[in-house]
């Protein structure tokens, strides 16, 4: 069978390069070519092969010639492709996790059919309208959970301390507000955090800067961290919100690098001359980046946090037939200074062979900064975020901050507000019964190095293997103390975490409007004129 897929996906990619050299003959050839072997697959081959399952892996096999943004979704994820353009879908509102073989509820969307159902963040699922999860993949699972509102759906659900409880209700149109919040900081600074770039992004972000205006905002910050970007358009105009120009706010390029299209600012300038920063962080990307590139290179606002992801590629949704649509990759964008900012050279040559990325560029912003192409967008100053310790990136990898909100969400009075909660030593000791309970153990980088040292150690000069194992025996003792050392990271961590499982993305943010460290740094740049003159001005 792995054979028969690959000999497929052969035929799938010379599809792909005759058609890209504009070659008609030989297109109609290789689709007869292929034609035929699906038919001798179907009438000869020894087991009996799904065609849905080979012509889907031919598909999938020609499309991983390309890059990794032009995607085939076949009926039964269209719900998938209406929620990157619209941020709304048919399903049950629920995010999920997958924790070694088996998928849990991280999320629920407030007032969704499965929160008023009564399922809870923690929950496991065992089976969707009888279908087992059990090995399956989030992806999988997801395909499983949406579908159009107002069919039924049943789900089986484990529970700690619980028999198993099965629920059955209908899938809704589940909307997501593309600004979660927005807020108004003691210091007058108007946060905004932006989601992502549906249709109603610009709509959304246009009331709250309209809303923190009146409530007398002297300074905006507009967070775009961890927001993988979406429509073109509502990137435009939310940088029309900023400026006053006529100039380019984005350029695209398609194949052969003709200009294809070429966008200015849409509509009346909100925030035209009063301070701005835009946050961004390595999973900021596509739209937010030509948000982030349009400013940076208008010099119009602060650029903060961490170098961003770097996707310079637009893509179009098409329709195919039987219900299948199909996201493809159409031409690059350019900033206002004219860099493209894609990281990953996806380029292939004549021969079908990846071309070697060009060596980085140097343009300018409207004031003469040096900007680059081709690495994202760096920040004028850089702000890292908050790091965590090994022991909390361990339990988080195995799923226990998830296993212990499951066990006390239910107990925790919301009246006590987002940002005001805060653990007391009840929930801590909840927590290390969770961690006793499920024998948490984990290995530290520096004892994986000093593995790594222990099988060098013969080739090595003033190192002895009693050296090496008597270094690692003070790591593993201190590692058997991290519920001492480590206390006060795992409270603070896991304080934000069931914020964010009891009160959403809203309470999240509410509580970080005084307590994030980015966005309290960012705002008290943006009430120091000095500090953006010098942050803006030309080295």
């Amino acid at each position: 069978m792995r054979k028969l897929l690959l000999g497929l996906t052969a035929i799938a990619a010379a599809l792909m390069m005759s058609a890209s050299k504009g070659d008609p003959f030989e297109t109609s050839k290789q689709l007869e070519i292929f034609t035929n072997v699906l038919r001798e697959v179907q009438t000869q081959y020894v087991d009996e092969v799904s065609v849905e399952q080979a012509v889907g892996s031919a598909i999938r096999g020609m499309l991983r010639q390309l890059d990794p943004y032009t995607v085939y979704y076949p009926e039964d994820q269209i719900e998938d492709v209406r929620l990157l353009q619209t941020g709304a879908y048919g399903g049950i509102g629920c995010t999920i996790q997958r924790v070694e073989e088996e998928i849990f509820i991280s999320s629920l969307h407030p007032g969704g059919p499965a929160s008023k159902a009564g399922i809870q963040v923690g929950d496991h699922i065992r089976a969707v309208s009888n279908t087992s999860t059990m090995g399956k993949s989030t992806s999988e699972v997801s395909t499983l959970l949406k579908g159009t509102p107002g069919t039924e759906v049943t789900l089986e659900i484990g529970r700690y301390n619980s028999p198993t409880q099965i629920y059955t209700f209908n899938r809704e149109d589940i909307v997501q507000n593309p600004v979660p919040f927005y807020g108004l900081r003691e210091d007058g600074t108007g946060y905004i955090y932006l989601d992502a770039f549906t249709e109603r992004a610009s709509a959304e972000v246009g009331k709250a800067i309209r809303d923190l205006k009146s409530q007398g905002a002297n300074a905006f910050i507009l967070d775009l961290r961890g927001n993988g970007g979406g429509l073109l358009m509502e990137a435009v105009k939310i940088v029309s919100f900023f400026v006053e120009t006529t100039d380019t706010v984005v350029s695209t390029r398609g194949r052969g690098g003709k200009i294809q299209d070429v966008y200015r600012t849409q509509g009346r300038a909100l925030w035209p001359k009063g301070p701005v920063a835009v946050l961004i962080d390595g999973a900021s990307a596509s739209a937010s980046e030509i948000v982030a590139g349009a400013l940076q290179d208008f010099d119009r606002a602060v650029i903060l946090g961490e170098q961003s992801f770097g996707k310079g590629l637009v893509q179009q949704v098409h329709p195919l037939p039987f219900g299948a649509q199909m996201k493809v990759t159409i031409a690059k964008y350019y900033t206002p200074s004219g860099r493209c900012i894609q990281k990953v050279n996806y380029d292939r040559d004549e021969d079908g062979e990846r071309e070697e990325k060009h060596e980085s560029k140097m343009f300018t912003t409207a004031a003469g900064r040096p900007v680059v192409d081709g690495e994202g967008i760096a920040p004028d100053s850089v702000l890292l975020s908050p790091y965590h310790p090994e022991s909390v990136a361990a339990l988080n990898a195995k799923a226990l901050d998830l296993k212990f909100a499951g066990r006390v969400l239910p107990e925790l009075d919301p009246k006590q507000g987002a940002a005001a909660f805060a653990m007391g030593e009840d929930l801590w000791q909840a927590f290390t019964q969770v961690l006793e309970e499920e024998d948490f153990e984990f290995t530290s980088i520096g004892e994986l190095q000093l593995e790594r040292l222990l099988e060098d150690v013969d080739e090595m000069d003033y190192i002895t293997e009693e050296d090496v194992e008597s270094w690692m025996a003070v790591l593993a003792e201190r590692r058997g103390k991290v519920l001492e050392t480590d206390k006060e990271a795992m409270v603070e961590y896991l304080e934000d975490y069931l914020v964010s499982k009891k009160f959403g993305t809203a309470g999240t943010l509410e509580r970080g409007l005084q307590a994030d460290e980015v966005v309290v740094i960012a705002a008290d740049i943006l009430h120091h004129p000095s500090t953006i003159q010098r942050l803006l001005s030309v080295k």
